[in-house]
């Protein structure tokens, strides 16, 4: 598997097409209540908390937000990510 470093995913969840809507991403992270790992197959980029601990996405085909750790993700669009 391919592998990303986790300070160049920031930029690609920020990314925008032409007409200026998100571009979706997929990633994977471990929920920090259970260990589990969950696969998002398809999502945007809402907000990055302040504090930068934190960010918002939004599932396809969803209505609400889910905020995640960043530092809890494991694959980004189907790269290793590594520290």
């Amino acid at each position: 598997m391919d592998r990303i470093h986790w300070t160049k995913i920031w930029k690609l969840m920020e990314k925008k097409d032409k007409n200026g809507k998100s571009v979706p991403f997929s990633l994977s992270y471990v929920k920090k209540s259970t260990g589990t790992i969950v696969n998002v197959p398809s999502c945007t980029l809402t907000s990055i908390h302040s504090k930068g601990s934190t960010l918002n996405i939004l599932y396809a085909c969803e209505d609400k937000p889910r905020t995640i750790r960043k530092c809890l993700i494991i694959t980004f669009n189907g790269k290793s990510v590594y520290l």
